[in-house]
C-alpha cells in the first residue's frame, strides 16, 4: 500500500520506485495490546521513534538552516554547488513521509524547527531547511483522527531563530492543530496509561523543550522527558553510552534512548561522496537492533527508542521496539 504526500512537488527527491510492504499489524499496534499493558505508565512501554523524524522533507538545494555553524553557513550561500549536496546527503534521516511512519508503528516523533529572516513562517530543519510544518502537522491531526485509540509523542526538540513571537505562533499552530487531542501536563506518570488516554480522547503528548512550555497546561516540559545525545561516530561507544543512560534513568519519568551514530566534521570529510544512509547506518543498525533485544521494558527500562531510516529492512527497527514489550509480562500476543 503506498502513500504520498499531498506536496508532492517538496518531496519528489525522496520518492522511490519501490512499493513499500504495509504492515497491518504495526498500524494498530498500540490498540492491539493486552489490557494489561494497556494500564501500564506510559514511560514504562517500549515506544519506537524516528530521529529527526520530518527531514524527509528537505531537498538537496534549500537553503542552510541556522543550526548550522556560521562557516558551514558561508560556505552554502557563496559555494553552494559543492557544499549543499554534502550537507543534504548527511543532513537526511528518514525518508519515509509521516504517515508512512505513523502507519509503521512510529509512536514518537523528534522535531527541530526554524524561522528565515524573509518570512514569518515556520519551518522543520536538519542542516539544510525542510517544509514548513503546517501541512505536516495537520497530516499527524489527521491519522490520529482515523486511528482514535492511538496516541503519539510530538517532542519539539530545538528552536532556532525563534523569538517570543515565533514562539506564539508555533504554540497557537499546535493548539489549532490538535486541539482536544492534547494530554495535559501531569506531576506524575502513574495515571498516564493507554486507557485512560483512551478515555480521554487525548491522543497527542506534546514535549515543548523551552521556558515557553511553563505558560500552558497541555505543553509537557523538557525535565518530564529526558534524552541524551550519544555524539559519537563509533559503535562501541554508542553501545556503551546506552548501557550507562539507561541504567541511569530516572525511574518517574519518561525516556528517550537515541540509537543513533552523528557524523562529525573531520568524518564527514573522510566521506566527502558519502551518505548518512550509506555509511554509519548499516553497522548502526545492526549493532542497535542486538541491544534492544537484550533490553526490556517496564520500571528503569526501555521507554522511547529512536533511530536513523526506520524503514530499513521493512520497518525491523519498529518491529523489535514494539516487540519487546512481550517481556513485561512474558505474554505472547501478536504485534
Amino acid at each position: 500500500m503506498d502513500y504520498e504526500s499531498k506536496d508532492t512537488s517538496d518531496f519528489s527527491h525522496r520518492s522511490k520506485q519501490k512499493e513499500t510492504i504495509f504492515n497491518k499489524e504495526l498500524e494498530y499496534w498500540m490498540t492491539q495490546l493486552p489490557e494489561s499493558l494497556k494500564n501500564v505508565p506510559i514511560i514504562h512501554l517500549a515506544i519506537p521513534g524516528s530521529h529527526d523524524t520530518m527531514t524527509y522533507t528537505i531537498k538537496r538545494h534549500s537553503d542552510v538552516g541556522p543550526d548550522e555553524p556560521r562557516y558551514i553557513r558561508v560556505l552554502g550561500r557563496y559555494c553552494s554547488f559543492v557544499s549543499k549536496p554534502i550537507i543534504f546527503n548527511w543532513s537526511i534521516t528518514q525518508d519515509e513521509n509521516i504517515v508512512d511512519q505513523l502507519d509503521n508503528g512510529i509512536r514518537y516523533l523528534d522535531l527541530r524547527v526554524a524561522t528565515k529572516p524573509t518570512d514569518g513562517y515556520i519551518y522543520f530543519v536538519h542542516g539544510l531547511y525542510g517544509s514548513k510544518i503546517y501541512q505536516p502537522l495537520q497530516e499527524i491531526a489527521e491519522w490520529l483522527s482515523s486511528h482514535t485509540t492511538e496516541i503519539v509523542i510530538v517532542d519539539f526538540q530545538h528552536f532556532h531563530s525563534f523569538s517570543e513571537t515565533n514562539h506564539g505562533h508555533l504554540v497557537e499552530t499546535i493548539f489549532r492543530t490538535f486541539q482536544a487531542k492534547l494530554c495535559p501536563v501531569a506531576s506524575s506518570f502513574d495515571h498516564i496509561t493507554l486507557n485512560w488516554l483512551n478515555s480521554g480522547k487525548y491522543q497527542v503528548i506534546l514535549i515543548y523543550r523551552n521556558a515557553y512550555a511553563q505558560n500552558y497546561s497541555n505543553l509537557w516540559p523538557s525535565d518530564l522527558w529526558r534524552t541524551t545525545w550519544p555524539n559519537t561516530v563509533r559503535v562501541n561507544e554508542l553501545l556503551d553510552f546506552l548501557d550507562v543512560e539507561l541504567k541511569m534513568r530516572p525511574l518517574d519519568i519518561g525516556f528517550v534512548s537515541q540509537c543513533l551514530l552523528t557524523p562529525d566534521i573531520p568524518y564527514v570529510l573522510k566521506h566527502l561522496c558519502g551518505t548518512l544512509q550509506g555509511h554509519l547506518v548499516p553497522q548502526c543498525q545492526k549493532a542497535i537492533l542486538s541491544w534492544i533485544n537484550k533490553k526490556r521494558p517496564g520500571r528503569g527500562g526501555l521507554n522511547i527508542v529512536i533511530a536513523d531510516f526506520i524503514s530499513d529492512d521493512n520497518f525491523m527497527f519498529c518491529k523489535t521496539v514494539i516487540e519487546s514489550n512481550k517481556k513485561f509480562f512474558n505474554l505472547q500476543y501478536s504485534t
